[in-house]
């Protein structure tokens, strides 16, 4: 493989291979080690598929990706991952059924980016200091004055709204 076929697959599968394998169970860190070197492994692949067909192309790079994973997850068996052939092929046939027919996730990010920007102003301040600042439940209830029972609540009812606001979207019930 030349090296410009690299530069194009990692430019347009990047993000999407990543969110697999984060869909999958990695860390974000393990997942960006992942898809690097699932990128080199298939930059030095013999026989890579067709790679003008992009479904091909796509559920190749996924499979080198899982891989990957499963290799990165047998050599840290130190940690207390468990990660079996029935839950992988469980993830793949869910992100199958799930992402690809959105045209593999980026759909779900768009409706989400556009939920998000409809979203009450106090509701994006919640969001933001969970999952920005990652700030912990106990520490949001003090700096919103709420308890943090309150405060489990009030992200519950976020995300429902906003998973509702993008399966609307999704279904075009949702201008």
């Amino acid at each position: 493989m030349r090296s410009e076929v690299l530069e194009e697959l990692v430019l347009g599968h990047q993000a999407e291979i990543y969110r697999y394998v984060r869909f999958l169970g990695a860390t974000s860190a393990t997942a960006e080690d992942v898809v690097q070197d699932s990128f080199l492994a298939a930059f030095r692949s013999p026989n890579p598929l067709d790679l003008a067909n992009v479904r091909l192309r796509t559920a190749w790079l996924r499979g080198i990706a899982r891989n990957t994973f499963l290799k990165h997850c047998r050599r840290g068996r130190r940690r207390a991952v468990v990660l079996g052939e029935e839950a992988l092929n469980s993830a793949e046939a869910c992100w199958a059924a799930e992402f690809v027919p959105h045209d593999d996730g980026f759909g779900y990010l768009e409706a989400l980016r556009q939920c998000l920007d409809e979203c009450p102003e106090n509701h994006r301040k919640v969001l933001e200091m969970r999952y920005f600042n990652r700030e912990s439940r106990s520490r949001m209830s003090e700096l919103l004055e709420m308890t943090e029972e309150g405060v489990k609540k009030a992200l519950q009812r976020i995300r429902d709204a906003l998973r509702h606001c993008v399966e609307g979207r999704l279904t075009g019930e949702t201008a």
